[in-house]
């Protein structure tokens, strides 16, 4: 019995398998199945809602909210209150409401996991597993095993809780694994050459497979153990049966076959060949058959699911997935870059180079990832029981091997089956479960009743008891005997442990040392027939510990101390025991040892702390104690070649470190990747990697190359004369001009003129000309005020002045006033001299101007960076130097060194990312990318240990991880030459110069398709170039090397951006930022120098370098300046102060560009802020700390500053009265109805505009185009500027435009107008215009276009179809005309719908806004009632309307599309049109989008692609260009190629006749005579059905002109839009025919004239005359009867149709969808006239204007042939 309910009911269970249900006023009550339904009347009180139900025994029980209610089955009327109070929600407590299980089903054991009762299933339960695992037929729940192979090794995955992945077996040579057979144990591969392998067991030998040819693929039947394979001839299948082991051929393929699958379970194999359907073929052999219909187009990854029994493949359109049961191919996901090898519903599996990806095909995520490189095979699989195949006679080794698990404390509980528990190893297989369980005591004893028990003892010596998140695997069982409530108890003895503070531990499977050794408890001695009773301790604090009898807690470091302090004894009891463990420490003072583990750990446990003393050991951070253990030297400082002891003994004793197996030994000790060996680039500092290399010497340089004149070798040319010998005769630096006399400003030459050095390097007290001239004629420095000065110059200590020793060379601190004695009050000391007594200060002072008192040096501000590296602390007398956090001081106490791992630069060289070790010099490729592929701009994240890269070749950001390998895009479609990564906010910038843009994106963004990042500044940047940023105080620097260069400095969310540093710039290419000492360093490749300045853009220091050339990209560390020079392709390094000391580090064949030093100290880390903002998108740092969040592209930020929306949110409606046009944006639109007013808007007025009649607006280039009445012209007002009143003429028309519509992708501009009603076209600029359809468009109105689609819609006058109007669709090139809907009373307002495929209208003389699809079916009401219906809009999920009140009154009303609530706010003005837009309004392409389509003028884009048009007066050349037309004479008509004219009977006449010879082209057969060529309407040649012609048909003139600007109306039944002819079959097309003499003669052009040859029979000049009539009645008759029998079929159809139309409309009338709808007021009464009847709303209604015969089909491709379209 079917249930009705009328109403809201809520229904509630009662005993003896009744049903209650709860509705208005009564109860009703039914059987669960359906039936014995009985009502209980006026139960429940008037005016009330009940709340919830419940059923005792006899009685109901309900609540309305204030009160609880009962009444009884009897008497169901009597009500008694059982509480008066508010209640939401009870029930009724009882046992007999859960009575006790009567069934079997779901008894414990059924079921490993879940077990869900089903009165449906046969057993009367279903077990179910939780997500990741799958059920198998026993009801046990297992992981997914996925088996690869990479390289030589096999390795076993586990894919559900703790998935992990191991090793299975290696060999000595490479094994393709090609499938897996898990029932018996048996992996199947091949090697190398093609034979096929198995291996059985674990581990397993390889043993050859005989075919008889190699093989490159198998697959095995796991029910009967048969082996198919595939032959690498790629068409022989052959099969291995189980029960010989002889091969045979299966079958023999026609075409290559690319992949072979075997589903075992259906018993069918399939295959996929290029060019060939899916085929599919039994597993017993025969022909083979289609499995789907469309081709393989060959070469895509593919994978099959036997689960799903789905293939899965990789295409241009994406992920794709056929399903075999449906026969539907569905797109995944639009992109997929990562390939498909192996499938298991509901993951796939991809690899790349470095790992193996599991993905959850569900949502396309990232499941899993498994290191690999070079997989060879992968299987996925889950080993089920099959229970119709017997046990295999082979091996029964299980595969994988067994995991060896040591539980310390084991408790198993088995309800059905008791187990004996062992210490066998549990199959790694086993589930896995998370489980969260405090972890047993030591004395570690569950128990339970009447079961046989088997107590293993432990080998571990403590366990934790504290709650443990423990992944406890089954122990392996062996069955005993089945019961149904037993248990299994497993007793494990173990030592008592040291209590702790509970914590969430993860336990391992491996024993691990104890932390603390106790004294043991005795063993308490159990039995299986009396189980123990476990004894309930003291919960002790964290310092104590409980004593045996659990009375009382004593300290930890009581134990053991010689005194019983628990009154048992218990805390010194087994303490002799301890002290004997190996290991063990013995306190200096008592009895107590502690374990060896604790013994130096930092934290006494010996009362007197004996256990920490001497305990110094070398570490990381400490591994050597030098300057008498003063100093403390990181491991990573030792034998790095500098000197960081005073004693240097942290270089003494070093030994050349052994370099990896994949690495290069120099001869200096450095280490190189190997594979930089005999590369052909100096890599080791001495060259010795490629000394001995067997590389022929080229017998030619390479262009770009000079040859060494002695040696033979090639280097680059960019090297020659660089300044560093690289050819090994050293020819390279000989003879180099030099250029003299060309020091620039702020250089010095020295004296020989042809070298130039920075002017600061002049008197330094360093040589630096080879000359030594910039040392010569200097002035001496001046002594400080300790010191005297010597007549040379020199300075001498002032206690050495008059000692009676002459010290200076002049003897000049001698002699003169030296004995007059010291009386003056000096402030520190007063010392005599040879000009009598001084005042001296200390060391740190100077001399006051009073000569007697002293003031402390600011050596910090005085020396700048010259005093510390880092942080410089001024004192009295002296300063003090620190280091940032990372960094140690060195002995010298002014320089900061590094510590932790070594710094590592990363330059990328080419196609190449080189990782140099900056104090080892180990060298080696970080990552390598596609050798035509160029490593740009890079930059690194620690956080994720990631590299990010410019790809300039792809125009996208790329990563890879560090740690797997793996590699990844970031965002696409960018061009930038420098990216930054802020390691604090988690995003990544990069610059745009061609574009002036700073943009940024979140460093963990994934490349979706859509642009994630969002533009931080734009607009006025003069081409920025390098970018750095300093996320600690929110600041971003970037360079312009436009026209006027400068260094520029902002917030990192673009705001507060000032100008650092604009004078003395050339072109700055490449920044670098120092933060320890706050300056900024560029590089000026134009002045070839090397500069600094702080952060505030003082204190600029320039130092002009000749070797500066080229500079790309600079980083600094710790003193030292690296920059990459493209002009000589190296890296070098210099000096960051004074710019000496140039290295080159590396110098390769390629050219550097990015580069960047990696240590941690170089990105100091702070709290984000932006984790406590909540942006939904992007948050950009700003100042003081703060996070400003930002949104990508296409969203907008929301008033709460936080949320991003989409623009569709911020999705404006322009309302156009006859003199002005406001916008208004849809988020604005008010709540509430009856505002004041128009909401927040824009105006734009239209000065001297008269009365508008028609607009449409472009949003991307802010263009609104206005038609007037009488305007005689269509207007353009760009409204870049709301301000700006004037405009200018689009195109010119004629009378008054009524309608217009935009093509916003190809610029053409539609519209209606004319006297007599036409539809025209016009191309941008209104240069080109055309009359696209002028027949049957009375009353036409309402243009809308879909660029997208490429169709246009309009209204127009029924016309002898009736009163009313029509809505009609087109082609955007006229062709395919159609009616979509005939009943139309006064539409208004055509629209598409955003997906393009769907048309809206308002009918304001029905009050509704309807809408149907293009193909004319599925029409909907949408809304219904509104009175005074005049304007209508639609659009980014709005609905807009305006009506009109009989007072003249108006009002737009707004609504949700999928809501019923409507607003409305009053309009004073009237509309004349409103439209809704948005940005993603207008998106999309056709063929005409991009370059006109080709086209000389008009390109009209239609579904199939475009069709070029020439404006009247020229005709259409070669399908594209347009000429001039030829004019033809009336009797002639124009060739093909409209460059000559032809009769109609030299059409197929047998002799070419037109240029081209088209009128000789596609000639039908005459003999045949079963098809002839017509004209579609559009001019478009197609076929007639097959029936007889007579040669009396009178002819179908041709229209051979592409430009005529009529067509015809449209048909009466709905065709398929038709195919443009293409630019051949207008070639093709026959230019004169028997048609030309109406098929009565011959065609002939004689003296440049159509001539006919009439047959016998006939005249005239197109023999249109019959010269005899003989059968003019008998023929008259006939038209006559035919003419009465046509009208007796049309009355009977009409009849027929009428009485149809009627049964659907009363077999609809029940099943009409509730539409939304708002009444203002009564509705009217509905018109009764049965042809003016609103159509029933229901996607069930017939269109009588559609005909389902003729649906609409699914657009064809581009170039799309044939309907079986094939695999894409």
């Amino acid at each position: 019995m079917r249930l009705v309910a009328v109403g809201q009911c809520q229904g509630t269970g009662m005993p003896h398998g009744h049903h209650a249900l709860l509705c208005p006023q009564s109860i009703e009550t039914l059987r669960v199945d359906g039936s014995g339904r009985h009502s209980f009347h006026a139960v429940l009180r008037r005016h009330t809602e009940p709340l919830g139900l419940a059923v005792f025994e006899s009685r109901f029980f309900w609540t309305d909210g204030t009160e609880l209610v009962s009444a009884t089955w009897a008497s169901p009327q009597e009500h008694a209150v059982l509480l008066r109070a508010p209640v939401s929600a009870f029930t009724v407590v009882h046992a007999l409401q859960q009575p006790p299980r009567d069934t079997a089903a779901c008894a414990p054991g059924l079921c490993s996991h879940l077990c869900l009762l089903s009165p449906v299933h046969p057993r009367g339960y279903k077990c179910a597993c939780p997500e990741g695992l799958f059920l198998l037929p026993s009801g046990k729940c297992t992981e997914l095993s996925i088996m690869y192979a990479s390289g030589k090794a096999i390795s076993l995955v586990h894919v559900g809780p703790g998935a992990h992945s191991r090793w299975v077996q290696e060999w000595q040579e490479p094994f393709h694994l090609q499938d897996v057979d898990w029932q018996r144990s048996v992996l199947y591969g091949t090697d190398d050459r093609g034979t096929l392998l198995s291996v059985v067991g674990h581990p397993g030998r390889r043993e050859a497979i005989a075919t008889g040819r190699p093989v490159c693929s198998a697959r095995v039947d796991i029910r009967s153990g048969d082996l198919y394979w595939l032959a690498c001839n790629r068409r022989d299948i052959g099969v291995i049966r189980a029960s010989d082991m002889f091969p045979r051929i299966l079958h023999r393929a026609r075409s290559s076959i690319q992949h072979l699958f075997l589903d075992w379970q259906r018993g069918a194999l399939y295959w996929l060949a290029r060019g060939q359907p899916l085929q599919q073929l039994s597993l017993a052999g025969g022909a083979p058959w289609d499995a789907w219909n469309e081709t393989w187009p060959g070469d895509l990854p593919a994978a099959m699911d036997s689960r799903a029994f789905s293939l899965l493949w990789c295409s241009g359109l994406g992920l794709r997935a056929l399903s075999l049961t449906k026969q539907q191919a569905v797109t995944l996901a639009p992109s997929w870059p990562h390939g498909v090898v192996a499938a298991f519903e509901p993951y796939l599996v991809s690899a790349n180079e470095t790992a193996l990806l599991l993905w959850d095909r569900r949502t396309l995520t990232l499941v899993l990832t498994m290191p690999a490189a070079g997989v060879q095979g992968v299987v996925a699989f889950v080993g089920s029981e099959l229970q119709a195949v017997p046990p295999s006679k082979g091996s029964a080794l299980p595969l994988p091997p067994p995991v060896t698990t040591t539980m310390k404390t084991t408790t198993s509980t088995t309800a059905a089956h008791p187990t004996t528990s062992t210490t066998t190893p549990t199959p790694s297989r086993t589930t896995s479960v998370l489980t969260t369980t405090p972890a047993p005591t030591s004395k570690a004893t569950t128990t339970t009743r009447s079961t046989p028990t088997t107590t293993s003892q432990s080998t571990s010596t403590k366990t934790t008891p504290v709650p443990t998140t423990a992944r406890t695997p089954p122990s392996k069982t062996t069955t005993v005997q089945p019961t149904t409530t037993s248990t299994t108890t497993t007793t494990t003895r173990a030592l008592p442990t040291k209590v702790i503070v509970p914590r969430p531990t993860t336990t391992t499977q491996h024993p691990t040392s104890p932390a603390r050794v106790v004294p043991p408890t005795p063993p308490l001695q159990s039995s299986p027939a009396h189980p123990l009773t476990p004894v309930l301790h003291l919960s002790c604090p964290r310092t104590h510990v409980s004593c045996r009898d659990g009375t009382e807690c004593v300290a930890q470091e009581y134990l053991c101390d010689g005194e019983k302090d628990c009154a048992d004894g218990s805390d010194e009891d087994g303490c002799a025991q301890l002290c004997n463990t190996p290991g063990a420490f013995h306190c200096a003072s008592g009895a107590m040892c502690v374990a060896a583990g604790e013994r130096c750990d930092g934290v006494p446990q010996c009362p007197d702390a004996s256990d920490e003393t001497g305990c110094w050991t070398p570490t990381q951070e400490c591994a050597l104690r030098c300057d008498a253990a003063t100093r403390c030297i990181p491991k990573s400082w030792l034998c790095d070649g500098h000197a960081d002891c005073l004693d240097h003994t942290d270089e003494q004793g070093c030994v050349p470190k052994e370099c990896g197996p994949a690495e290069f030994s120099c001869r200096s000790g450095q280490c190189v990747a190997l594979a930089l060996h005999c590369d052909g680039d100096h890599d080791c500092q001495d060259g010795s990697d490629e000394e001995g290399c067997a590389v022929p010497r080229p017998l030619l340089c390479r262009e770009g190359e000079v040859r060494c004149s002695h040696s033979g070798e090639c280097v680059p040319e960019a090297w020659h004369c660089d300044g560093t010998a690289d050819c090994r005769d050293g020819t390279d630096e000989q003879g180099c001009p030099w250029e003299e006399g060309l020091c620039e400003d702020q250089q010095w030459g020295c004296s020989h003129g042809h070298e130039c050095i920075p002017d600061v390097w002049r008197c330094d007290g360093e040589t630096d000309c080879t000359d030594g001239s910039d040392e010569s004629g200097c002035q001496p420095a001046p002594c400080q005020s300790h010191e005297y000065p010597c007549g040379l110059g020199t300075c001498l200590n002032a206690s050495l002045v008059c000692d009676g020793r002459q010290d200076c060379a002049d003897g000049s601190d001698e002699g003169g006033n030296c004995s007059v004695p010291c009386k003056q009050s000096c402030a520190h000391l007063c010392y005599p001299s040879p000009q009598g007594p001084r005042c001296w200060c200390s060391p740190g002072y100077r001399l006051a101007k009073d000569g007697l008192s002293c003031v402390d040096i600011d050596e910090c501000t005085e020396w700048g960076e010259g005093a510390c590296s880092q942080t410089c602390l001024n004192a009295p007398g002296s300063y003090s130097c620190g280091c940032l956090p990372g960094y140690l001081l060195e002995p010298d106490g002014r320089v900061c060194k590094l510590t932790g791992a070594e710094p590592v630069l990363l330059a990328a060289v080419q196609s190449e990312v080189l990782a140099y070790g900056l104090r080892s010099g180990r060298e080696e490729v970080l990552l390598a990318t596609d050798k035509d592929r160029v490593v740009f701009s890079l930059d690194y994240d620690l956080e994720e240990r990631k590299v990010f890269w410019m790809d300039l070749a792809t125009e996208s950001i790329r990563w890879q991880d560090l740690s797997s390998g793996k590699k990844g895009t970031l965002v696409k479609g960018v061009k930038s030459d420098c990216i930054a990564v802020d390691w604090l906010g988690r995003n990544l910038y990069w610059t745009d110069g061609a574009a002036g843009q700073v943009l940024a994106t979140r460093l963990g963004a994934a490349w979706q398709g859509i642009p994630e990042y969002t533009v931080v500044m734009d607009g006025d940047l003069d081409q920025p170039h390098s970018l750095v940023v300093q996320p600690l105080a929110g600041l971003l620097y970037w360079s312009e090397v436009g026209s006027h260069p400068r260094l520029m400095e902002s917030t990192m969310d673009g705001s507060r951006r000032h100008v650092l540093l604009a004078r003395g710039l050339g072109w700055p290419t490449a920044l670098a930022l120092d933060l320890p000492t706050q300056r900024i360093f560029w590089l000026d490749e134009k002045l070839g120098s090397v500069s600094s300045a702080r952060l505030d853009g003082t204190s600029v220091k320039v130092l002009k370098l000749g070797w500066v050339r080229s500079p790309f990209a600079a980083a600094v560390c710790e003193g030292q300046l690296y920059w990459s020079e493209r002009k000589t392709w190296s890296v070098q390094q210099v000096d960051k102060a004074s710019g000496k000391n140039r290295t080159t580090l590396l110098k390769r064949h390629g050219q550097p560009h990015g580069l960047q030093v990696m240590h941690p100290a170089l990105r100091p880390t702070a709290p984000n802020p932006c984790e406590t903002r909540g942006c939904s998108h992007l948050c950009l740092l700003s100042a003081r700390h703060t996070g400003q969040c930002r949104c990508p592209a296409r969203l907008v930020l929301a008033a709460d500053e936080t949320t991003c929306l989409p623009l569709r949110d911020s999705a404006f409606a322009l309302l156009v009265s006859s003199v002005a046009v406001a916008q208004v944006y849809l988020k604005d639109l008010p709540a509430t109805s009856g505002s004041q007013g128009l909401p927040s808007h824009r105006t734009l007025p239209l000065a001297k505009v008269g009365h508008l009649t028609a607009i449409d607006y472009a949003v991307k280039d802010k263009s609104l185009y206005f038609a007037e009445v009488g305007g005689n012209s269509i207007g353009l007002l760009r409204l870049k500027d709301w301000g700006r009143l004037s405009w200018k003429k689009a195109v010119a028309v004629e009378g008054t435009v009524t309608s217009l519509a935009l093509d916003w992708l190809s610029g053409n501009l539609y519209w209606i107008g004319g006297q007599l009603p036409s539809i025209h076209v016009a191309a941008p600029g209104g240069r080109w215009a055309l009359a696209l359809l002028s027949e049957g468009l009375q009353g036409a109105a309402w243009l809308a276009l879909c660029p997208r689609a490429s169709t246009m819609c309009f209204v127009t006058a029924a016309g002898s179809h009736g009163p009313g109007a029509t809505v009609e669709c087109a082609a955007m090139d006229g062709t395919g005309r159609r009616a979509v809907w005939r009943r139309a009373r006064a539409p208004t307002g055509l629209t598409f719908g955003a997906a393009g495929t769907r048309l809206y209208w308002a009918d304001h003389e029905r009050g509704t806004i309807s809408s149907i699809e293009l193909d004319g079916s599925h029409f909907r009401v949408v809304r219904e009632g509104l009175h005074g219906l005049s304007l209508f809009a639609i659009g980014e999920g709005f609905l807009l309307w305006s009506t009109t009140s009989t007072n003249g009154s108006s009002k737009i009303w707004h609504s949700r599309m999928e809501r019923a609530e409507s607003w409305w706010f009053p309009m004073e003005k009237d509309l004349v049109a409103m439209r809704i837009y948005s940005q993603f309004s207008q998106e999309g392409t056709n063929a005409c989008a991009k370059s006109n389509g080709g086209c000389a003028q008009l390109c009209l884009p239609n579904p199939a692609g475009r069709q070029c048009r020439c404006s009247p007066g020229y005709h259409l050349v070669r399908g594209a260009a347009c000429a001039p037309a030829v004019s033809c004479p009336a009797a002639l008509q124009p060739c093909p190629d409209l460059q000559s004219c032809i009769s109609g009977e030299q059409v197929c006449d047998g002799r070419p006749d037109c240029a081209d010879g088209s009128d000789e082209s596609d000639c039908p057969s005459r003999q045949r005579g079963t098809q002839v060529p017509a004209v579609s309407p559009s001019g478009m040649s197609r076929v007639e059905e097959q029936k007889p012609t007579s040669p009396i048909t009178a002819p179908q003139p041709r229209q051979p002109s592409p430009s005529s600007p009529a067509a015809p109306g449209p048909r009466e039944h709905g065709e398929p839009f038709l195919v443009p002819p293409s630019t051949e079959e207008v070639l093709r097309a026959v230019p004169c025919s028997s048609e030309t003499c109406n098929l009565r003669g011959d065609c002939a052009i004689e003296a440049g004239r159509v001539t006919c040859h009439c047959a016998l029979g006939y005249r005239g000049n197109y023999c249109e005359e019959a010269e005899v009539q003989p059968f003019a009645g008998p023929i008259a008759l006939g038209v006559a009867v035919l003419l009465l029998l046509a009208a007796a079929a049309v009355g009977a159809l009409a009849y027929m149709r009428r009485r149809d139309r009627r049964r659907r409309t009363s077999s609809t009338a029940s099943t009409r969808v509730l539409t939304l709808y708002h009444r203002e007021s009564d509705p009217e009464e509905e018109d009764e006239e049965e042809e003016e009847e609103l159509p029933p709303k229901s996607d069930t209604f017939v269109n009588e204007a559609y005909d389902g015969k003729e649906e609409l089909p699914a657009l064809p491709r581009k170039g799309s042939s044939h309907l079986n379209t094939g695999f894409s």
